[in-house]
């Protein structure tokens, strides 16, 4: 039992020092850089889903190798820091089932940022994979 636990324990910091390795972080959150995370979101899902998240950037004219990267959680911060009072925002879905993109204009402010921030979640259920991708601009 003991060696089953070493293994174990072993063959999961194996994995995840190769991710950190490969990326310089495990998640897209932790990610000190944009650098990686697009080629981090596209290992990390399937060939179709990979292949709408490509739809979707092309589809609003963003060249993949120039993506700025934002999460929600430091919008806020990033915004304040930089002196923007105001932004706005659309949100683009897409599943996997349908593959039609919808967009949603969620925010529309006069100001605008200096330039497009973007943050992409997915959820995958009963087989389909609905990707969510926030542009804050």
């Amino acid at each position: 039992m003991k060696k089953l636990i070493l293994t174990s324990v072993l063959a999961l910091t194996t994995l995840s020092v190769f991710s950190q390795r490969k990326y310089d972080f495990d998640v897209p959150l932790r990610a000190k850089s944009n650098e990686g995370v697009y080629e981090w979101f596209i290992e990390h899902l399937d060939e179709t889903s990979g292949s709408l998240v490509n739809q979707i950037f092309k589809s609003i004219g963003v060249n993949t190798d120039n993506i700025q990267w934002m999460f929600p959680t430091d919008l806020l911060h990033v915004c304040h820091k930089n002196g923007w009072d105001f932004y706005s925002e659309n949100q683009y879905i897409v599943n996997t089932k349908d593959k039609n993109i919808k967009t949603i204009k969620v925010n529309e402010s006069e100001n605008k940022l200096n330039h497009s921030l973007f943050h992409l979640s997915y959820i995958h259920k009963d087989g389909i994979t609905t990707l969510y991708l926030t542009e804050y601009y």
